[in-house]
């Protein structure tokens, strides 16, 4: 049975792939349930990130500042005007720093709002970004809702790949992920505005643009490049607009 975890989130940390691979084979298997998988996550994210001292670290991001520049100035492409954006998985605030900071060089005026599981993420973007305090919110985004709807809606692209496993899972989870997409653009997103997605590698088939067409989504519009080492690869950002 999963226990109350230590607030210092005080856990040794395995390698990524271990981790997903032993609590995801934990879930499949009837040893743990939904919530506690989340709760297992929730944990070793925050031990993950907060481990960094910077805040790229502190957003899951592996590089310096250009490699971090590089790959996530291209969202501010999607921005065509004034508005509200929400970023789900905020973590510790730093996407939202660093869009503010871009749109606002190209004359556009943006509200910034997170949202993240991690209660220890969300306290450490409030201490980051204390002008914006009131705009994060501790939830896990696959079933909270906002009070109110946004103009700009992003998250990475993890959300919507199509991936299908070697082996067909023994226990699926209560959202998969065109239900998790559509729980967004409906409860998140205002008419007309746009879900951002990304950006994520991907090199010979785009899982996230096979997996949007394959639910009847048509993107509005997308910005890539390549890879800065390796010519192969792709960085995409890709949106949506709710009609």
């Amino acid at each position: 049975m999963v226990q109350k975890y230590d607030r210092d989130y005080a856990l040794s940390i395995p390698p990524t792939d271990d981790f997903n691979a032993y609590v995801i084979a934990a879930f499949e298997n009837y040893e743990i349930n939904e919530q506690e998988l989340y709760e297992i996550q929730n944990v070793y994210f925050t031990k993950c990130y907060l481990a960094h001292d910077n805040p790229r670290g502190q957003s899951g991001h592996g590089g310096d500042e250009f490699h971090y520049m590089y790959s996530h100035l291209p969202i501010i492409h999607a921005v065509t005007k004034n508005g509200t954006f929400c970023d789900i998985g905020c973590a510790n605030g730093h996407l939202l720093e660093m869009v503010h900071k871009w749109v606002s060089g190209v004359g556009f005026d943006l509200q910034m709002f997170g949202v993240d599981i991690s209660e220890g993420l969300i306290e450490l973007a409030q201490r980051r970004l204390p002008h914006w305090r009131d705009n994060f919110f501790v939830g896990n985004a696959h079933f909270w809702k906002p009070e109110k709807k946004f103009d700009y809606i992003h998250t990475r692209g993890e959300l919507v790949q199509l991936k299908e496993p070697s082996e067909k899972p023994k226990r699926r989870r209560t959202f998969d992920s065109r239900m998790i997409f559509e729980h967004f653009m409906q409860n998140y997103l205002v008419d007309g505005g746009r879900f951002i997605i990304g950006p994520y590698w991907y090199e010979n088939e785009d899982d996230v643009l096979k997996g949007l067409l394959s639910w009847g989504y048509t993107p509005t519009g997308y910005s890539e490049k390549t890879h800065y080492n390796k010519s192969d690869m792709k960085r995409k950002v890709i949106w949506v607009d709710k009609v």
